[in-house]
């Protein structure tokens, strides 16, 4: 099946705080199938301008969940399912790092990862239905990420000065012969325990669970390139320094819901998705 979404960069100077626009829309006669989202750890805002989208996370059916106009989702931390419907009309901003914060100005550690919530309800206001309505009266796509744009540049607040040390220490999580926690506090002249605080508040996070899941990136990426979908697990335990076969399996039942087995048999080629590489981490 073609791609049904489309990624729009924001530019500078927003793309400091929004990794990209991704955006739906289809047809009155389309068939509707579920789309599976890989687990990213990043916030999105989703504005629907169609019917109310069913969705579940990991392993989860459809129950009641429903995301209609507004939705807040994250830290993305198990694989997102949802409903593309006939007329499916949407589009969610995907934010980089501390971006969430800095627009809603709310501790990310109070999210759970797998409800989602009105953005009015979740802080109180009125302000995110009004930019909805003005959002849906505008007919073009391009209309409405102009405004969003626009929203965003004058909304967001600047970058906290107790996040920088781990904006800027992200890079520490790439090389494995470093302590990514010890390297930021030493660089910062901070406690670990204040680094691994400030993470869980400012993205949503600890970095044990940030090394956890860029590794297990890291397994998916590698099986998506496999065209033939032939995988040597046990390559893949060593080169990413898996326990053993049970480790792996738990990683996969932990962000998919599924086995790595049912994985490549169900879900691989069909309809799932990997978010675009983040600015803060691949």
């Amino acid at each position: 099946m073609d791609s049904i979404g489309t990624h729009i960069d924001v530019g500078a100077p927003l793309n400091d705080v929004v990794s990209h626009l991704y955006c739906i829309r289809t047809p009155e006669n389309f068939d509707t199938f579920v789309q599976h989202l890989s687990p990213n750890l990043q916030m999105m805002l989703i504005f629907n301008f169609g019917k109310p989208v069913r969705v579940s996370f990991g392993d989860g059916i459809f129950q009641e969940q429903l995301m209609e106009k507004m939705a807040v989702i994250g830290p993305l931390r198990k694989m997102f399912n949802y409903e593309v419907l006939p007329g499916t009309s949407l589009i969610a901003v995907v934010f980089n790092g501390d971006g969430f914060y800095r627009l809603f100005q709310l501790p990310v550690d109070s999210l759970d990862g797998e409800t989602i919530m009105d953005p009015d309800l979740l802080l109180g206001i009125s302000g995110f239905e009004l930019l909805w309505e003005e959002l849906d009266k505008l007919k073009e796509l391009e209309q409405k990420v102009d405004l969003l744009k626009e929203y965003g540049l004058s909304f967001i607040q600047n970058t906290d000065d107790a996040s920088v040390p781990l904006l800027n220490g992200i890079g520490y999580f790439q090389q494995e012969s470093v302590q990514p926690v010890r390297a930021i506090a030493m660089d910062s002249d901070l406690s670990e325990r204040t680094i691994q605080l400030r993470f869980k508040k400012y993205l949503g996070y600890s970095p044990k669970e940030l090394l956890r899941f860029i590794r297990f990136k890291k397994v998916i990426n590698q099986i998506l390139q496999n065209e033939n979908r032939q995988v040597d697990w046990y390559g893949l335990i060593e080169e990413f320094g898996y326990h053993d076969q049970s480790h792996l399996i738990k990683d996969f039942h932990h962000y998919l819901g599924t086995t790595p087995q049912k994985f490549v048999k169900d879900i691989v080629g069909k309809e799932f998705c990997v978010s675009k590489v983040g600015r803060y981490y691949s």
